[in-house]
């Protein structure tokens, strides 16, 4: 198949590291893969050489100067299309999902579209109303999670909705690093993931001598900071930042804590339980739920829900053979996310016949 791949740029970010992936994987199951990247920028996400890029260029340099860059990029992504007529497009992010179905408009395309953020998450009017006006259009569109589909088919009507999960990146697993008592977090220090939450639930566990480690960066890191030494835990929660070894440092660990209160799907969560770490998770409306059977392969607590947070974090600080056990099926989520497997989930979609 001649697939089109469509999304801004390849920064940093959940929804660039998933199109980085699955441009890789098909590309190495023989289809033609074409990535757009809409957006001027530098990458962060290597794309292997089998992969067509098109780099449209769209620039934001002032109010005019932004207007007449969006002209120019929907003329060019829609003679692109018009030109090479791929048997699938699949966008990403509801802005530029928009953009390729209008662009895509009386080409007689297959145009399969994916939000990747939080379903409930607030909006302007003006797109809320392109969404419901372009998306029932759309062949197709991908739900990272069930909420997301009840969210999806309820503003759009599309009948066509396929639930598909991110694929899960290849973990590094360290067996021969010894665990320490570390509590992980992996998140941009950002309100949405929630890691004020998770402090002051460190500071009300019971269990004194353990250590929190939360990595990321992001623009509370100075409140955080003080959120800590306000607290007197300036010795027992570390903050690195952000670190290339995120891997090693989850070797190290023996809990992770996911604290995240609004989210579109939680790769950390899911790279932490492929690394065999025993999770505790705020259950915030999309995506935790889809991965973890509470008290199977983790623990679910009701968001922002500080004290529960504490009491559970305590209990697996205290309960080495509770630890092993979750860990060990949290592991299971390395063939249920497998990158192969997830891939091969968009290909059939592609080819299916709209519901």
């Amino acid at each position: 198949m001649k697939i089109f791949l469509i999304i801004p740029t390849l920064k940093q970010g959940g929804a660039e590291r998933v199109m980085s992936v699955l441009a890789n994987n098909l590309s190495q199951l023989n289809h033609e893969v074409h990535l757009v990247l809409l957006a001027h920028s530098k990458g962060f996400y290597k794309v292997n050489g089998n992969v067509n890029i098109h780099h449209l260029g769209f620039q934001n340099k002032g109010a005019i100067q932004k207007k007449t860059s969006e002209i120019n990029t929907f003329l060019k992504l829609r003679k692109l299309l018009k030109k090479e007529k791929p048997e699938a497009t699949l966008s990403f992010m509801d802005k530029y999902n928009v953009l390729t179905i209008l662009a895509s408009s009386f080409l007689n395309l297959r145009i399969f579209v994916s939000d990747r953020s939080n379903p409930k998450k607030e909006i302007s009017s003006s797109l809320q109303y392109l969404k419901k006006l372009t998306y029932k259009h759309a062949t197709g569109i991908v739900a990272q999670t069930s909420l997301a589909k009840e969210v999806i088919y309820g503003h759009t009507k599309n009948t066509n909705i396929e639930v598909i999960s991110n694929p899960l990146k290849d973990v590094v697993l360290y067996p021969d690093v010894a665990k320490e008592k570390i509590i992980i977090n992996v998140g941009r220090l950002i309100p949405e993931k929630g890691q004020k939450f998770l402090i002051d639930a460190f500071s009300n566990m019971k269990v004194k001598d353990w250590k929190l480690v939360i990595l990321g960066d992001g623009n509370l890191k100075q409140a955080l900071k003080c959120q800590i030494d306000d607290l007197g835990l300036t010795k027992s929660v570390i903050m690195p930042g952000a670190v290339s070894d995120v891997d090693h440092w989850l070797a190290r660990a023996s809990i992770f804590a996911f604290s995240s209160v609004s989210e579109g799907f939680p790769n950390a969560l899911v790279e932490a339980m492929a690394a065999g770490l025993p999770c505790v998770s705020f259950d915030c409306d999309a995506g935790p739920k889809d991965i973890i059977s509470n008290g199977l392969n983790g623990f679910l607590i009701d968001t922002k829900n500080v004290e529960a947070l504490a009491s559970k974090l305590d209990a697996l600080c205290l309960d080495i053979n509770l630890r092993i056990k979750i860990g060990e099926e949290a592991t299971k989520v390395r063939d249920k996310l497998n990158a192969n497997m997830i891939t091969k989930k968009y290909i059939n979609f592609f080819m299916s016949e709209p519901k």
